[in-house]
């Protein structure tokens, strides 16, 4: 978290000592509970209630309209949300999130919030308890990390730096399934590392894939039973560890969310809160970025933040993350049991943003659980006035510069941009614009993306800042940054927002689906012909609970080129399977491609329906498909649409290709790996004498593992 000091000017009245990021405490405390009186788990908000003077309020989590009016009133600092571990999940989550964006008229979360809750009513109290008892540590924190899934386990100690200062930290890698294939880990490690941090940990962080009962490749929900973590602050990078009952599951194959529970005792999350801490964050759903709980750590530990003020600013970040793709405010589509997936379009806008909402603080938001660590923020930011205006700086170091200032939400040069995150007191100034007139790495200068907007807490005003600037691949060195903010000549000239937006390409999550009817009537396809597609595609792929007539793909085929358009149709809507190929085999007739190229030709479709697309052309040979495919092999940089290009054309026996598709495997391209077994068996296909020498020459200069798959090509066309 970003520390921000101040100096005073005649427009930013605002007093002294610096005024620090978490809340005033003339703001008042609220309570919300989603149990009655006679709950066990109602002593934990009469707690927090008697701890903070704070009123209590029902809260349905079926119906949260009834808040709004109750936290406009209020206007809270901090909101403790008391409930039962099955009352909570993404859907909530998200729903509450949204509704606290909307308690003012800034984009912005407008109070500090976390939950309270556990096995039993008396978790529950024992959570709240401990962080109304807690009192800001003095002594440097002593910190570990917990990383499942690695090929060995080790147990190692290291120093991480702050700005200037480093802490002590206990590292501990647990060997998973691929060293013990039987168990799925290194279960005498995992419980013995856990024994021997006992009382030895302030704050720890979880690494790895994740489910609602485990770390994948390290401890799980009953490994945690030797865990002794009272008072320790957690955080949690793996997906779905903040599951206390109700999940949801993405069923790719029929494209819906399902609805899952696990049970109390195999809770990740109830087992961490059963452990004695103080706060835990995690996420209620798949988390696909990892840097930003760092940064959590960061804001607590050296910017001395409250539990919530830390997560309420990763919020902060999510809420610029959508007016970055130009929404007007962060809105959330509800998530139900067959809530329709939305895949493709902009993965950053749809995977990396949705899955930021899921993140939750399990308990008391006032708590601070460390004391303030003078100018020790990794990423430091200054303001001070220069005339009317504002001068903002920010400096990181090197090492700080890609853990602390990566950002998830937006990309620069085809990939992950870096960012500096501001949050500066501006008082009664009105805003014109910001300007970065400087932002260098290593003495470089960079070319940067800015985006702001103003924000009301309370009494007092911020502006939020984000400035954007490329990764680069060999770029180190400190970062420097120098931004103003441009006074506006008066209030009725200021305005709320500003700086550059981007467009998401494709389908965006959120916005009302194309149903299959009007894609249909689009297509002039009718109901049956839509029906028998349906039931063709059920016949062949993954749909293990429908019933499907007999002689369902041959009643399509009969169809003909409607048959053809009705598979667009549900190609276009993304649902598709590895075997929608066939489908268009079945029905393709000459001049039907045309529906296909268009299809190819746009933004990339929902659930890989362009991977299908692609080699679906292969049904088709005609001299325009061809050229459109071998165009798409010279120009594609994307794995998977390349290997779907290569594919179709090795349904056409393409024998350009060969040279083309040979190139690309030697290239031996980071992150390819997983295409080069389709790659190779497209040359495999389309045979002959010169795929023969492509693969020969792959099997004698590639890297080992096509070798291989070019040595076992070779002999399976030796045996043809």
């Amino acid at each position: 978290m970003l520390s921000t000091l101040l100096c005073v000017s005649a427009l930013l009245p605002l007093p002294l000592p610096l005024q620090r990021a978490s809340a005033p405490a003339e703001r008042p405390y609220v309570v919300l509970t989603a149990v009655d009186e006679r709950d066990p788990f109602h002593a934990a908000a009469r707690a927090l209630a008697d701890a903070y003077g704070a009123e209590i309020h029902a809260l349905d989590p079926d119906d949260l309209e009834p808040l709004r009016e109750v936290l406009r009133a209020a206007a809270p600092a901090n909101v403790a949300i008391v409930l039962r571990p099955e009352q909570l999940d993404f859907s909530l989550g998200r729903r509450f999130l949204q509704l606290a964006t909307e308690i003012d008229d800034d984009p912005f979360v407008d109070f500090a919030f976390g939950y309270i809750t556990g096995r039993t009513g008396k978790d529950a109290l024992r959570l709240a308890e401990a962080g109304i008892e807690r009192k800001p540590l003095e002594r440097a924190p002593k910190l570990a990390t917990v990383a499942g899934g690695v090929d060995r386990s080790t147990k190692f100690s290291r120093r991480v730096p702050l700005r200037d200062e480093t802490l002590s930290s206990t590292t501990i890698h647990c060997a998973g399934e691929s060293a013990f294939p039987d168990e799925g880990r290194d279960i005498k490690f995992v419980k013995k590392s856990l024994r021997q941090l006992r009382g030895k940990v302030d704050a720890l962080t979880f690494v790895g894939h994740g489910y609602p009962d485990q770390v994948v490749g390290g401890p799980n929900a009953t490994d945690l039973r030797d865990a002794r973590l009272k008072d320790a602050v957690v955080f949690n990078v793996a997906c779905y560890t903040g599951v206390t009952s109700k999940w949801f599951e993405s069923d790719y194959a029929a494209g819906e969310e399902r609805l899952r529970v696990v049970k109390p005792e195999e809770s990740f999350a109830l087992a961490v809160l059963d452990a004695g801490v103080v706060g835990y964050t995690a996420y209620l759903c798949p988390r696909p970025a990892g840097p930003e709980l760092d940064c959590d750590r960061a804001a607590l530990i050296a910017d001395g933040l409250s539990l919530g003020e830390a997560r309420r600013r990763d919020y902060d970040k999510t809420v610029l993350g959508y007016l970055g793709f130009g929404e007007p405010r962060m809105q959330l589509a509800p998530i139900t049991d067959g809530t329709e997936l939305v895949r493709g379009g902009d993965v950053v806008r749809n995977v990396m943003l949705e899955g930021a909402t899921g993140g939750v603080l399990f308990g008391d938001p006032a708590c601070v659980p460390f004391a303030l660590r003078e100018g020790e923020s990794p990423v430091l930011v200054e303001s001070s006035p220069d005339g009317d205006e504002l001068v903002v700086r920010a400096s990181a170091k090197a090492h700080s510069l890609f853990l602390h200032c990566s950002d998830p939400t937006s990309q620069m040069e085809g990939s992950m941009a870096l960012k500096v995150h501001a949050r500066v007191p501006i008082g009664a100034l009105p805003v014109a614009d910001v300007i970065v007139e400087e932002l260098t790495v290593g003495g470089e200068a960079l070319e940067t993306r800015t985006l702001w907007a103003v924000e009301t807490d309370g009494p007092d005003r911020y502006l939020q800042l984000r400035v954007n600037f490329p990764r680069g691949q060999n770029r180190f060195g400190d970062m420097q940054m120098v931004a103003r903010i441009v006074a506006a000549q008066g209030d009725e000239e200021g305005r709320e927002r500003g700086g550059e937006t981007v467009t998401p390409e494709g389908p965006v999550v959120g916005q009302a689906p194309v149903s299959l009817e009007e894609r249909a009537a689009a297509r002039d396809v009718g109901a049956e012909a839509l029906a028998a597609a349906q039931e063709a595609s059920a016949a062949i792929g993954p749909s293990p609970d429908a019933t499907i007539p007999p002689g369902a793909v041959e009643r399509l085929g009969r169809f003909e080129s409607e048959g053809f358009r009705a598979v667009c149709v549900l190609l276009d809507a993304g649902k598709t399977h590895y075997r929608t190929v066939d489908l268009l085999a079945a029905t393709w007739q000459p001049g039907d491609e045309s529906h296909l190229l268009e299809l190819a030709a746009g933004p990339e479709l929902p659930n890989f329906a362009s991977w299908a697309v692609l080699e679906g052309l292969g049904v088709a040979d005609t001299p325009r498909v061809r050229r459109a495919l071998l165009e798409r092999l010279e120009l594609e940089e994307n794995a998977g649409l390349y290997m779907a290009s290569a594919k179709g054309l090795a349904r056409l026996r393409e024998t350009k290709a060969v040279a083309l598709i040979g190139d690309r495997l030697l290239e031996a391209r980071e992150g390819w790996s997983g295409v080069a077994p389709h790659l190779v068996i497209a040359l495999r296909t389309i045979g002959g004498s010169e795929a023969r020498e492509m693969l020969e020459r792959i099997a004698d200069v590639g890297d080992e593992r096509t070798r291989v798959l070019a040595e076992n090509a070779l002999q399976q066309m030796e045996k043809r």
